[in-house]
């Protein structure tokens, strides 16, 4: 659930953004496709929670059925859709229109706003060494929902769009630029998680016994999925009807990878708390 809902927001920046320079090719549908991705990207954790869903006990700390106000970090995560609506409105097939160029730069800002304040919210309960660089503190998660939501956007336009791809577009050069930041976020969290164990002297992580070794193997999968593979199809710009299979292949590679990675960290700060509890 926080996977898809950063992705959602991260989907959203991204298209603000584009649409606040300038930068967006023009379509109604253009801008509505990516706008209802991200929407059912964002609100599928808030549905699971109304749901009672096992796996979704509460949403960004609230629970629709114990209280009926919602807490600081859920009113702002619903206050971001106000925007998205007011650019769905106003996307009438001209992004040029100073009041949707306006609207995006609302919703890209609000959107960062979101993941920023709901990432320090989610480190509250780490340990300080490990919060100040983890995935859930603002800059990795905002650099991971960049990225996701990036190619997702790379899929809708990838849909609507038959203009054979460009090999040297500025587009995926960003892309990439960002899945090298997301590489070096993830190695830095790693690397905290290790520097953890080591001050207290827990061997399970540091040593190279077969534990750290299985450990490695799984992270070298894992970010072949959530980095390696979107990264490799973006290089490849496939042309015709590989395009949008390439997109959708990389959109959906990566957000399982981060589902992965959150899990198999967590598994690993876990068993390390969990010793030394």
């Amino acid at each position: 659930m926080q996977t898809a809902t950063s992705t959602g927001y991260g989907l959203w920046m991204v298209l603000g953004t584009a649409l606040a320079l300038g930068l967006y090719p023009d379509g109604r549908g253009e801008v509505l496709a990516p706008l209802t991705v991200g929407l059912a990207l964002t609100a599928t954790g808030l549905l699971a929670t109304c749901l009672r869903l096992p796996f979704a006990a509460d949403w960004h700390g609230w629970n629709p059925a114990q209280r009926m106000m919602p807490t600081v970090e859920g009113m702002i995560a619903m206050v971001n859709f106000l925007p998205m609506l007011a650019l769905a409105g106003l996307a009438r097939g001209e992004n040029d229109f100073w009041a949707t160029r306006v609207a995006g730069g609302i919703l890209a800002a609000s959107s960062l706003a979101t993941l920023v304040y709901t990432a320090r919210a989610a480190s509250r309960d780490l340990a300080p060494r490990v919060a100040s660089i983890a995935n859930a503190q603002p800059v990795g998660r905002v650099v991971s929902a960049l990225f996701a939501g990036g190619l997702w956007l790379w899929l809708c336009i990838a849909l609507q769009s038959e203009t054979p791809a460009d090999p040297v577009n500025p587009w995926r050069m960003a892309l990439l630029g960002v899945a090298l930041a997301l590489g070096l976020v993830e190695g830095m969290r790693w690397r905290a998680l290790v520097q953890l164990a080591a001050a207290h002297g827990d061997a399970q992580l540091t040593s190279a016994g077969r534990g750290p070794l299985r450990l490695l193997g799984w992270r070298v999968c894992v970010a072949l999925l959530s980095v390696g593979l979107p990264s490799l199809l973006l290089l490849s710009h496939p042309a015709g009807r590989a395009h949008a299979l390439a997109a959708g292949l990389g959109a959906l590679s990566c957000v399982i990878g981060q589902c992965l990675e959150q899990r198999l960290y967590g598994r690993a700060y876990g068993r390390l708390t969990a010793s030394h509890a």
